[in-house]
């Protein structure tokens, strides 16, 4: 990775999730992780950087550990991460830095108040979470990367994992906030992006396209999905979620973003 592109692609983060907070009520683990990441690119404050991972693992510890696996799995290595050149073994020692974890993580400050009890599918989340479960099976272990036998294990789960997302989102529609609620409306797209078949990613993600302009799935998680799917077909980004994923060029960006987002479709 460049300077030029580790300061383009800082600021791309930035901007984004600057834009994403500004919109937004609550504060994400990947806003927190999201933000680390544009100032390590740009080389700023080492101790804001620390502070807010810490922030991202407190937000959630189990996504937080997947953005690091998915982050090493793309450079090589966990020594080959951003946070890693810049921090050295006191990146690896965060990660084994015990943190309280914040209400959110926990359920405590997310509410489903809003929708009647009678609209959530109980039935439907406890399949959800059972799905979760099998998506981090192998894939939240230690030696996960090391590991081929379970990288290839996880695989088979996440083949049948997509099968079983199909034909929910077939009958349902995507699982969001109105059908599972907001604590769990998130990891139906956390499966997607673990799709092996690029044809099965492509019937999937409309799904979750339209749950977005229902505001039924939040716009951070949204993004991400949108930038998985387009790393996975044209090996470029829109938004900087994926770590050292070229951008498209800046009119097409434009376009996308009028393609995707709401706001810039009411604009």
């Amino acid at each position: 990775m460049t300077e030029e592109f580790k300061l383009e692609y800082g600021q791309k983060i930035l901007e984004n999730t600057t834009r994403l907070l500004s919109r937004s009520k609550d504060t994400t683990y990947a806003d927190y992780w999201n933000l680390a990441l544009a100032h390590c690119l740009l080389s700023e404050d080492i101790a804001k950087v620390e502070a807010l991972l810490l922030k991202s693992k407190a937000k959630n510890n189990v996504k937080f550990q997947g953005l690091i696996d998915d982050s090493s799995r793309y450079y090589g290595s966990i020594e080959k991460l951003p946070f890693h050149e810049m921090l050295g073994k006191k990146f690896i020692d965060l990660m084994e830095t015990k943190v309280t974890p914040d209400k959110a993580e926990i359920g405590q400050n997310v509410t489903d108040s809003h929708i009647p009890a009678k609209q959530l599918n109980i039935d439907l989340k406890e399949t959800i979470k059972t799905l979760s479960a099998k998506d981090q099976k192998y894939r939240s272990l230690s030696n996960f990367l090391q590991d081929q036998t379970l990288i290839e294990k996880q695989r088979t789960l996440d083949d049948a994992n997509s099968e079983a997302l199909y034909k929910i989102c077939k009958k349902h529609g995507y699982p969001g906030i109105s059908l599972v609620g907001s604590k769990f409306a998130s990891n139906a797209a956390v499966i997607m992006t673990h799709t092996n078949k690029l044809e099965v990613f492509s019937t999937l993600f409309p799904y979750a396209l339209k749950a977005y302009q229902n505001e039924d799935l939040s716009e951070n998680i949204f993004i991400l999905l949108v930038d998985r799917y387009h790393w996975r077909m044209d090996g470029k980004q829109i938004f900087g979620t994926q770590p050292g994923v070229p951008f498209y060029e800046e009119n097409q960006i434009k376009e996308f973003k009028k393609r995707y987002l709401i706001d810039y479709q009411v604009k």
